[in-house]
């Protein structure tokens, strides 16, 4: 069986998020941001949420192990761009949440990744990014789904 790698969605995606993330840190770089495109979503994710999040929580919301999220944490905390605080429902569960200078600093950099998202849907009507975004959704819940075998 020969497997077509330009008919694979999966290598098409990788291939356009590999590039999304490299233009993520130039961008970031050239701005003088501290952090990479995945610590940079880290806070965005927290900021998206409005409140703290579980680690669990973010983990899922960011498609990522704790432990990766963990280790992204630990340089946004020591930069106080996020801080972790005991839930005060358990003891044993760690919240994060952004800071107020994490909010600041965030906003300073949001224009400039806003601009590349405009870059990078130039040419794409709204009706291809909407038929685009319900695929990548079936996509995702195909597989974080249990598979059938039907």
């Amino acid at each position: 069986m020969h497997f077509d790698s330009e008919s694979s969605p999966g290598f098409a995606i990788g291939r356009v998020a590999y590039l999304i993330r490299s233009a993520m840190a130039a961008v970031l770089k050239s701005a003088g941001w501290p952090f990479s495109p995945e610590e940079t979503q880290t806070l965005i994710t927290l900021l998206d949420a409005g409140k703290p999040l579980s680690m669990n929580e973010l983990a899922s919301l960011m498609i990522r192990d704790p432990t990766t999220v963990k280790r992204q944490l630990d340089r946004l905390v020591e930069q106080k761009f996020a801080r972790r605080s005991e839930s005060s429902e358990d003891a044993r569960i760690v919240m994060i949440a952004l800071t107020r200078r994490g909010e600041q600093k965030l906003q300073t950099v949001l224009p400039l990744l806003d601009d590349l998202r405009k870059t990078t849907l130039k040419g794409i009507s709204k009706s291809e990014l909407d038929a685009t975004q319900k695929v990548l959704r079936k996509m995702q819940t195909n597989l974080t789904n249990p598979i059938s075998k039907d």
